[in-house]
């Protein structure tokens, strides 16, 4: 037998966890390959599986909770093909394990570790919260016509100012009427939505305050758009493809204020009136809803310097761009499927190029780029 230190490396960005292996990896002899091979192909193995090791916390991260933590160990039998069977699992997350050990068996493994049996233990640290999730990882859920997909909330940011949805509704479907149990914004992205009655297209937003009913289908293809509840928290019902608001059939409509993209007013940066300028257009604030629980804006912009929000949550939604975004001195990655959420107090600033719809948690920030 032979054994080693297996190194699984640490993540390239927090505030992913630090994915390490510091377990003996025992090893069958085999005559004719050398212990040095063995450890050669050992290591050439974690140093692979490291970043797709870490890719498999970010997919459970995203979809189930940020602070997974824990041990997985797992013995490997490589033959064709490969088979991975975890012996210890303390993590407790079905979609970590799953997919380190669809990992493990797809994984192209060495030559001169065939015929050979292996263990590999992994490791992942609690971290404190989470910022920026890619969405492409959070997976959609439905009931009927309609499926939601949890972007951002509590259970997966440690945050629980606000939530962030993704909703998809199935040509010529409907909520039905609803009564919101907590003020909401949506903000429709692709195909046109009527809202009790009156038609909402991409770029447009919708505000609910709490007790407001209303009914949102899909008039023409299948609408998408993104919807922000405040406060969040948990969103266990959405999480199960319904949307977290109280049925009220027979109700009449009542509270709904429709947002029209081009009524709103747009602050450039540069105090320019340049159609493309760097700046904001600010659709949804307190003198637009009547509420001060959110602002929502269109933000356009390049790099942004270090700031903090004392009392606010800043949440973006990409819709184009990217760049590096730098929250309490941690470099974070950031994509067009992106989505990010900061908790007041916290410094952050960012470089590259920035489409998103915005969102301030209460109001408040966005009157600064009127000035």
């Amino acid at each position: 037998m032979v054994a080693l230190l297996a190194a699984c490396g640490a993540p390239q960005a927090a505030p992913a966890p630090v994915v390490h292996s510091d377990a003996a990896v025992a090893i069958a002899d085999a005559a004719a390959v050398t212990d040095d091979e063995k450890l050669a192909a050992i290591q050439k193995a974690m140093n692979d599986l490291a970043p797709a090791a870490q890719q498999c916390w970010a997919a459970a991260a995203a979809s189930e909770r940020f602070d997974i933590a824990g041990e997985i160990s797992a013995n490997i039998e490589i033959a064709t093909p490969p088979h991975a069977t975890l012996i210890k699992d303390s993590a407790a997350s079905p979609t970590l394990s799953a997919c380190l050990k669809n990992l493990l068996e797809a994984y192209r493994w060495a030559p001169p570790l065939a015929g050979q049996t292996i263990q590999l233990p992994f490791a992942f640290r609690k971290v404190d919260g989470q910022s920026v999730v890619d969405r492409r990882l959070v997976p959609e859920h439905a009931q009927g016509k309609t499926s939601i997909a949890v972007l951002l909330d509590a259970a997966n940011t440690g945050n629980a100012a606000a939530s962030m949805l993704g909703v998809t509704l199935a040509a010529g479907a409907t909520t039905g009427m609803r009564a919101a149990d907590r003020d909401q914004l949506w903000y429709v992205t692709a195909n046109d939505a009527t809202v009790n009655g009156t038609v909402v297209s991409p770029g447009d937003m919708m505000f609910v305050p709490k007790g407001g009913t209303f009914e949102v289908a899909a008039k023409a293809g299948e609408l998408h758009a993104v919807v922000v509840l405040v406060p969040g928290g948990k969103e266990g019902v959405a999480r199960a493809g319904a949307l977290p608001n109280r049925d009220a059939a027979g109700q009449k409509a009542g509270g709904a204020i429709v947002l029209r993209a081009r009524d709103a007013k747009s602050f450039c940066f540069d105090h320019s009136r340049a159609s493309d300028c760097a700046g904001v257009t600010i659709v949804a604030e307190p003198t637009t809803i009547r509420a001060s629980s959110l602002a929502a804006s269109h933000l356009h912009a390049g790099d942004v310097p270090p700031h903090v929000h004392a009392n606010e949550t800043e949440m973006l939604y990409m819709e184009s761009g990217g760049g590096t975004l730098v929250v309490a001195g941690t470099s974070l990655a950031v994509t067009e499927s992106s989505v990010i959420q900061i908790p007041p107090g916290t410094q952050h600033a960012f470089t590259g190029t920035l489409n998103a719809l915005q969102i301030y948690t209460p109001a408040g920030p966005e009157q600064r780029f009127k000035h």
